[in-house]
């Protein structure tokens, strides 16, 4: 049979196939580029290693590579290697004149996929590069499925924040309007963390965090009767007691959903004291997570700032000043010496935008911190 006659048939998918033979006799690799060319497939060509191995550096992309074993400079083996460490699903045929089992063995173990060795017949060539592309053909297909796949897992798992997002900042709205002097307090301590967060020059991942904690913060607040929290004057030890379970509460609320792990503990620690005489649980210094540090210090001066049914609001900068003096008491000295840098005007402009029309930054807020 003729090599044109057993060559003839072609399959449309293999049009688009790459195959980079590397030989260093300019008449096998003539042979194999005619041979290649009769079967559809679109061949270049390198006369050693480590041209080949640049290609594939530079990322060229081929679906096999029929590589020669003896040749100068760099041996097929080490050829192999080298591409095995730079593309690992990559289908190498090794091409020999040697029938030695021990090359075939070593290059078998170094990842080849076949061998053929010279003087080669034609049809078992065919055969042997079919199946080296059906085999890269799978790899891509896996990597495909698998990408597509994942893009399906973390479009759903938006889906479910999104949910959880509307679902949360909607009780987080709903707290903030219970408590009718207060509105929109949730926010505005959101947006003076992440303000303070910026000025101690904290990565991003850190700011997402505080956000959700800051505006989560009083979600355990739900559970806490009406009678108590809209009480006009002073809570008793039962009351208070009864109060001081709401970090816990948001705590055992949001800890079991995965993205806001972390922000569960600014909301469980929001309440301690830099020298330990907070609450739920007494910690102190560093002991205290750093957003629940953070979140504090402008939780207070939301609350200064902020009219009380058995008190007038104060003016930022006695606020300011309130807070400072608490330095190494309530509050971490190291974060009050950022927050003194922060001028108080910025916290200003949070609090008028809010009262100018609160709503317009409502929208959502919840599911973009989470995005950020």
């Amino acid at each position: 049979m003729n090599l044109q006659a057993t060559l003839s048939y072609k399959n449309k998918s293999e049009e688009t196939v790459k195959i980079l033979v590397v030989d260093d006799e300019e008449l096998i690799r003539n042979l194999f580029v005619k041979t290649f060319n009769i079967l559809g497939y679109q061949c270049d060509t390198v006369d050693n290693g480590f041209s080949c191995i640049e290609k594939i550096k530079m990322g060229e992309h081929f679906d096999v590579v029929l590589l020669d074993v003896q040749m100068p400079k760099i041996n097929g083996i080490d050829t192999l290697k080298n591409l095995k460490l730079l593309s690992p699903d990559l289908s190498i045929v090794m091409v020999s004149a040697s029938r030695e089992s021990e090359h075939i063995k070593e290059a078998l173990k170094e990842g080849a996929y076949d061998y053929v060795f010279k003087p080669f017949d034609v049809e078992e060539l065919r055969n042997v590069i079919q199946r080296a592309i059906e085999r890269s053909n799978l790899i891509k297909e896996n990597k495909d499925y698998q990408e597509n796949l994942e893009k399906k897992v973390i479009g759903q798992t938006q889906e479910l924040i999104k949910l959880y997002a509307d679902t949360l900042e909607a009780m987080v709205l709903a707290l903030d309007l219970r408590e009718k002097e207060t509105g929109f307090h949730s926010y505005r301590v959101t947006e003076f963390a992440l303000t303070l967060g910026r000025a101690m020059k904290l990565p991003e991942y850190q700011l997402s965090t505080i956000a959700k904690g800051a505006l989560l913060h009083d979600i355990g607040k739900i559970g806490v009767p009406d009678d108590i929290l809209l009480k006009p004057g002073a809570l008793n030890d039962e009351e208070w007691a009864i109060m001081k379970k709401h970090p816990v509460h948001g705590f055992e609320l949001l800890k079991k959903i995965e993205f806001l792990e972390e922000a569960s503990k600014i909301v469980l620690h929001h309440h301690e004291h830099y020298n330990g005489g907070g609450y739920p649980h007494g910690l102190s210094g560093n002991d205290i997570p750093l957003g629940a540090r953070i979140f504090s210090i402008v939780d207070a001066l939301d609350a200064l700032t902020s009219n009380r049914v058995y008190r007038s609001s104060r003016p930022f900068e006695e606020a300011s000043d309130i807070i400072i003096s608490e330095a190494g008491k309530q509050f971490d000295p190291e974060i009050i010496k950022v927050f003194r840098m922060v001028h108080i005007s910025e916290f200003k402009n949070i609090r008028k935008k809010f009262e100018k029309n609160g709503a317009d930054y409502l929208s959502n807020l919840f599911y973009k911190i989470n995005k950020s």
